[in-house]
């Protein structure tokens, strides 16, 4: 049974999509066959030069209509050369037919000349079309990926109901109203508290640790821990390789362990003050993202346990500096001297004017969630400075364009100088905390040099 022709088949054959190997032997076959037609019906005119109409150029005109100029062109040629091999063998009885010849010549490449252009505007639709799709496709697919982030977000909204940022501000909290004692472990209570809610651990016990010596005595306990077992394999594994370590570890796969998860607290010397013992937490939770979750916010709190000693020397010497701002600061220092982050202080005085009191209020609340300030009043001016952990010089700049929009807006200022403020910048670098803070201080008139 014959399968019906299409129109779109039709079209196929008649407009080819572009020029292809047959083309030249459709040029060929096409030239010869209106020859050889015309040699049968008239021998004694085969190129039908004296019929009323010019059957001869069929040929070249429907030849280029379907593949261009060009082949409309050949054609041509392969007909010229058929009349001079025709002349040559002595039976043209005629002049060579020049106008004949030109007419059929501008006719075909009229043709040719149509086809091309409209060969190159499908070709430029078909492109337009295949890059849209392209972009659909695109679109599509990062449509539906968002669709799952956000099924994804909604899962850990009620499993997470903290993000990182907001454990490590909660931290932060949690240090600034901790015990200070370094052989100590500040808050232990409100920090296992936090783990529990943010990392979905149901039985687990903060351990502290002298000199490679865990104390049997639990610091803070969440849900009903049992005795401590410092022979698990867990806990030798972690104190060994100062890393956390868990069940699914390769090291310690084939051993048998009471704990489920053994996590180190590692000070800025590389010794292990503190251990995380986890007995139990539900099997979803023992993925990647949340030991990654676990393993920043105990490493976090442990730079905070140890750096606070430190600052307090940093607020021996300046008076109302805040115990955050001075930890921040000495984490950084740590921070870009080894691994090369960058981070920036900005420093905005605030000169005595009407409206001083209100670009200081305003500089405050335009301060970023992360960002950590310290703010002091004197007689003649106000001075904010403000730590931006983790940004180099183009989060600086964005600072203070963003600080100069905002005194145009509210109090039409279009300069630094017309709302009398004067702005400081400092890079945490590989010089001292205390000496970077007390050179910024120094260009902040706060002190004398």
């Amino acid at each position: 049974m014959l399968l019906p022709i299409t129109r779109r088949q039709i079209a196929a054959v008649l407009a080819p999509k572009q020029a292809t190997r047959l083309a030249m032997f459709e040029v060929v076959l096409f030239s010869c066959a209106v020859i050889g037609l015309g040699a049968w019906s008239n021998p004694s005119d085969p190129f039908m030069v004296k019929l009323p109409f010019p059957w001869l150029w069929l040929a070249p005109t429907v030849l280029g209509l379907r593949y261009g100029t060009l082949s409309a062109f050949a054609s041509i040629g392969l007909i010229s050369f058929a009349w001079s091999a025709w002349d040559l063998l002595g039976f043209n009885q005629e002049a060579f037919p020049a106008h004949f010849f030109m007419g059929g010549l501008i006719l075909s490449l009229i043709a040719g000349e149509f086809a091309d252009v409209w060969i190159i505007r499908l070709k430029r639709v078909r492109e337009a079309n295949s890059y849209l799709n392209e972009r659909l496709e695109s679109l599509t697919r990062r449509h539906y990926l968002l669709k799952l982030s956000h099924e994804r977000l909604e899962q850990d909204m009620l499993t997470k109901p903290m993000t990182l940022r907001d454990s490590i501000m909660k931290i932060r909290e949690i240090m600034v109203t901790g015990n200070t004692d370094p052989d100590a472990l500040p808050n232990a209570n409100a920090l296992i508290s936090l783990l529990g809610q943010n990392c979905q651990l149901e039985v687990a016990s903060l351990y502290a640790v002298h000199n490679g010596v865990v104390a049997t005595q639990a610091s803070a306990t969440l849900g009903s821990s049992q005795p401590l077992v410092v022979k698990d394999p867990l806990i030798t594994y972690a104190l060994e390789r100062n890393e956390l370590c868990h069940l699914q570890s390769e090291a310690v796969q084939d051993v048998e362990s009471r704990y489920l998860v053994v996590a180190p607290l590692i000070a800025t010397n590389q010794q292990c003050f503190g251990l995380l013992v986890v007995e139990r937490m539900p099997f979803l939770s023992l993925n990647l993202e949340t030991l990654q979750f676990l393993s920043v916010l105990l490493g976090y709190y442990a730079d905070n346990v140890k750096l606070i000693p430190l600052a307090m020397k940093i607020l021996r010497d300046n008076v109302g500096c805040p115990l955050e701002f001075a930890s921040e600061l000495l984490r950084l220092e740590r921070i870009h001297r080894e691994s090369g982050l960058p981070s920036s202080i900005t420093a905005l005085v605030i000169s005595d004017s009407p409206a001083r009191r209100d670009i200081f209020a305003e500089a405050i609340r335009q301060r970023r969630q992360l960002d950590i300030s310290w703010d002091i009043r004197l007689s003649d001016r106000d001075i904010l400075i403000t730590i931006m952990p983790l940004h180099g010089d183009a989060a600086v700049t964005g600072y203070l364009l963003r600080t100069q929009r905002w005194l145009k807006e509210m109090f039409n200022a279009s300069k630094f100088i017309d709302a009398k403020v004067t702005p400081y910048t400092a890079l945490v670098n590989e010089r001292p905390a205390e000496e970077l803070l007390t050179n910024l201080l120094e260009r902040c008139l706060v002190r004398q040099a």
